[in-house]
């Protein structure tokens, strides 16, 4: 994890350097401009990943494939319930700026197809944690994908990065909690529920393809007006 942060900062700066230095734009130009509609793009995107985390909780409950397990190490709980949301903030821009921002958006001069399957490709490389060849580091992997695609998406369809950074901060933040809430005691079927990652089994997949249609379907009543003041 540690890696993983000092890869987002290191890339972070020298994306500064480089738009500052040789492109001289400024970092809002890639997706954070003024504009009226910002705070409920963002909002919305923490909402819609606030609705997919509550999807995934109720129906593992449901079915039994997890249950919640509280830590008993409370100053852990509460150090990271309170703490880590700043980061998950922090991260979400950062990555943002660097994925759908910088890569994203000068891929997109070659096509929208490119510029997706290739940021949403290095995004996925750069989260995997474990480089094993096994069915777990592919399903990690294609999942991963699924999320960095349908964080693209929102950029496309909004031309801003506000709603991919209130969904990627709220996914970041899950994925930490559950860990020290939520307990997976079937690992055999982790295939198909996933584990504390969240996107690496056939029910995140499920629920990132779901976002990624709601996504879709929400920017075009929005394009049409049936979204009044967004």
């Amino acid at each position: 994890m540690i890696v993983r942060r000092c890869v987002s900062i290191a890339a972070i700066v020298t994306l500064v350097i480089f738009v500052r230095g040789l492109e001289h734009r400024s970092l809002r130009s890639y997706g954070f401009p003024r504009h009226s509609c910002s705070t409920r793009l963002f909002l919305s995107g923490v909402w819609l990943g606030l609705a997919a985390l509550g999807m995934l909780l109720v129906s593992g409950l449901i079915t039994g494939a997890c249950r919640i397990e509280v830590t008993s190490d409370h100053l852990r709980l509460w150090r990271t319930v309170i703490g880590f949301f700043p980061i998950a903030f922090l991260v979400s821009i950062l990555e943002e700026l660097v994925f759908r921002g910088f890569i994203l958006q000068h891929l997109l001069s070659y096509s929208k197809t490119i510029g997706l399957v290739i940021s949403s490709s290095l995004y996925s490389l750069v989260h995997l944690k474990h480089l094993n060849i096994e069915l777990s580091t592919w399903l990690e992997l294609g999942g991963l994908f699924l999320l960095g695609f349908i964080l693209g998406l929102s950029y496309l369809r909004t031309r801003q990065l506000y709603f991919a950074m209130g969904l990627h901060a709220i996914l970041a933040y899950g994925s930490r909690i559950n860990k020290l809430l939520v307990e997976f005691p079937n690992p055999s079927i982790s295939w198909l529920v996933g584990t504390h990652r969240l996107v690496n089994g056939l029910a995140g997949w499920t629920m990132l393809l779901l976002l990624g249609v709601i996504i879709v379907s929400w920017s075009r009543l929005r394009q049409q007006g049936g979204l009044h003041g967004t």
